[in-house]
């Protein structure tokens, strides 16, 4: 499956050299369809950051069931005092994470 196939490249703009894209004309929630998901995860994987401009109309449990979605949650210590503390955890290959573990 293509990026491409599912969210047009004309709505997937870059915002740093080698981070970050804003993805335009999308409605977030949890009941995306799962081609829409497996493309967000690569586009995660391209940009490390992907915004999504406009989805005031989530609530806090709504947001955290449609990033449960997008890989699990974990606690985050850093952001204990705010809407739960969670982050998204995706599964990297090992490699992706090698200089942080030097053998």
């Amino acid at each position: 499956m293509a990026v491409d196939n599912v969210i047009p490249r004309a709505d997937i703009v870059k915002h740093a050299d080698r981070l970050g894209a804003e993805i335009k004309n999308i409605t977030l929630s949890d009941d995306l369809p799962d081609d829409v998901i497996v493309a967000f995860n690569r586009l995660l994987l391209e940009h490390k950051v992907i915004f999504f401009r406009d989805q005031g109309h989530l609530d806090d449990a709504q947001q955290q069931r449609f990033v449960l979605r997008l890989g699990s949650l974990i606690p985050n210590p850093t952001m204990a005092d705010t809407m739960g503390g969670l982050t998204i955890r995706q599964e990297l290959p090992d490699r992706a994470c090698s200089h942080l573990n030097p053998r």
